[in-house]
C-alpha cells in the first residue's frame, strides 16, 4: 500500500525503515489539518524501542522534509550497506535487512519521484551490489529471492536489480564497469509501475482494454520519469523502456525487433521475466525456479536473447548447485506456457479458454480456440476439414493429448466456423 503526504513539504516514511543512533534529518509526526510537529531532530537516536511505542499509538508512518530526502536515502544505504558486511550477523538476517532497505528505497523514489537526486543514493546501492558480487558472488546471491517470496513490485524490482548484477557478471566479468549500470537499471526498471493500480498488476487471466492500456503505458511512463532525474544515463532509461520488448517483435510498448533491442533490455527482460515467474502471485503459488528455466527455453530465440538465457542458467543452475534448498519448493506447471502466464501483446490476444492442436492421422496439425469443453465433447473455432467421423488427436497446452471423433460443424456467434467432437474412451480410440 502506497501512503501519500498529506502535506506537500514532506515525505511518508514507514516507522521500521530506519534506525539511528544518530540521525541526519528531522523526524514529524502528521496530525489533524497537516499540522507537522517534530518528532525527532536531526543527531538524536532512533531505535526499534522507538517504532514499537509509535506502533503501539497506530502511527505507522512518520515525514521528512523534502529537502532532506537525500539524507535520508543516503542513511537507508549505509543501514544495508553495514547489515550485509558485519559478519557477527547470521545470513538471513543481514539479507533481510538489505532486502528491506532497498525495497524501502525504491518505494520511496516510486513515491517521490520527482525529487532531484534521490536517483543518486539507489546508485551508490547499485555500486555496492557490484563490489559484493565481485567480493563474493555466491554470498551476494543470497540477496535473490530464488522463490516463495510474493510478487509485490518493490519486491520484484530488489530482485531484478540483483539478478541483472548476477547475470551481468556472468556475461562480462565481475569488475566490468557495466555492472552498476545493470544492478541500478534492474533496481529501478519498474518505476512507472507507480502509475498502475495494485488490482491490476496482480490480475489473473486476461486483462480488460483499459486495464492493458495501463499495463502498456508503464516502460514509457517509467523513462520519462527517469529522463527527469539527470543523474539517469541513458542505458538506464533503456532497459526501462524495452525490458518488454521481444526479439520477434511482438512485446511492447514499440515492438521493437531483434537488432534494435539493447544489450541492457535484453539482460533486464530474462531477470524481470524470471522473477515475475517464480513468484507467488494471489491467484497462484510460486514456480520451482527449474521449471521457470524450461518454460522459458521455449521461447529462447523468439523472445530472449540466447546468449543472455544461457548465462541465466548458468547462474541458477550455479546457486542450485551450492544449496539445492534454494530450489526444493514451488508449483511444477507442465506443458504451461509462458504466453499464458504473465502481460503481453500475445497473451491479450489469446483466447479465454486457450488452444489446442487438432492432429490428423497423417501428422499434420491445426491450431484451434477452445470454445467450450465438457466431459465428453469438445467444440473449437477452426478453419479445417475433417471427414464425417475422423478420429483426431487433440492436444490442449497444458495436459496429455485426448483422442477424439469429428461430429458436426456449426457456426458461432461472430460467424466462424466451430466443430464439435466427441471424446473417446480408451475402448473408442483402439
Amino acid at each position: 500500500m502506497t501512503i501519500s503526504s498529506p502535506n506537500a513539504e514532506y515525505f511518508p516514511v514507514p516507522i521500521d525503515a530506519i534506525q539511528s543512533e544518530g540521525l541526519g534529518f528531522d523526524l514529524y509526526l502528521m496530525y489533524e489539518g497537516c499540522q507537522a510537529v517534530l518528532y525527532r531532530k536531526s543527531g538524536a537516536s532512533y531505535s526499534m524501542c522507538d517504532c514499537d511505542e509509535l506502533r503501539e499509538k497506530g502511527i505507522t508512518h512518520f515525514y521528512v522534509r523534502n529537502v532532506q530526502h537525500q539524507q535520508f536515502q543516503r542513511a537507508v544505504c549505509e543501514q544495508a550497506c553495514d547489515a550485509f558486511e558485519d559478519e557477527s550477523v547470521v545470513r538471513e538476517k543481514r539479507t533481510r535487512i538489505v532486502r528491506d532497505s532497498c525495497g524501502k528505497m525504491i518505494e520511496n523514489f516510486m513515491t517521490s519521484k520527482r525529487v532531484d537526486g534521490i536517483s543518486e543514493t539507489l546508485g551508490m546501492m547499485a555500486g555496492k551490489f557490484g563490489e559484493w558480487c565481485n567480493n563474493d558472488k555466491s554470498e551476494f546471491s543470497y540477496l535473490l529471492d530464488m522463490s516463495e517470496h510474493d510478487f509485490y513490485t518493490t519486491t520484484h524490482m530488489v530482485n531484478v536489480g540483483v539478478g541483472c548484477t548476477l547475470l551481468g557478471a556472468e556475461l562480462l566479468g565481475n569488475d566490468h564497469e557495466m555492472v552498476q549500470v545493470l544492478s541500478l537499471g534492474g533496481l529501478i526498471h519498474d518505476i512507472g509501475k507507480c502509475g498502475v493500480p495494485t488490482d491490476v498488476l496482480n490480475k489473473e487471466g486476461k486483462l480488460s482494454d483499459e486495464e492493458w492500456g495501463m499495463i502498456r503505458k508503464h516502460p514509457e511512463l517509467g523513462a520519462s520519469i527517469l529522463r527527469a532525474q539527470k543523474e539517469v544515463s541513458p542505458e538506464i532509461v533503456d532497459m526501462t523502456l524495452n525490458h518488454h520488448e521481444r526479439l520477434d517483435g511482438k512485446g511492447y510498448p514499440n515492438g521493437i525487433r531483434a537488432d534494435e533491442i539493447s544489450f541492457h533490455a535484453r539482460v533486464c527482460s530474462v531477470v524481470d521475466v524470471y522473477d515475475a515467474l517464480s513468484s507467488a502471485r494471489p491467484y497462484r503459488g510460486p514456480i520451482a525456479p527449474r521449471a521457470v528455466l524450461d518454460m522459458m527455453r521455449e521461447d529462447v530465440g523468439k523472445a530472449f536473447d540466447a546468449k543472455v538465457f544461457g548465462a541465466w542458467e548458468r547462474v541458477v543452475e550455479r546457486m542450485i548447485e551450492e544449496n539445492p534448498a534454494r530450489a526444493a519448493s514451488g508449483t511444477q506447471t507442465p506443458g504451461m506456457k509462458l504466453e499464458a502466464m504473465i502481460p503481453s501483446p500475445i497473451a491479450q490476444s489469446r483466447p479465454e479458454n486457450g488452444y489446442m492442436t487438432i492432429r490428423r492421422g497423417d501428422g499434420t496439425g491445426t491450431s484451434a480456440e477452445v470454445v467450450q469443453t465438457t466431459l465428453c465433447e469438445v467444440i473449437l473455432s477452426a478453419d479445417v476439414r475433417l471427414d464425417c467421423s475422423e478420429q483426431v488427436e487433440l492436444q490442449p497446452e497444458d495436459g496429455a493429448a485426448m483422442s477424439a471423433k469429428y461430429l458436426s460443424k456449426r457456426l458461432g456467434s461472430r460467424g466462424e466456423t466451430q466443430l464439435v467432437f466427441k471424446l473417446l474412451t480408451g475402448n473408442q480410440a483402439a
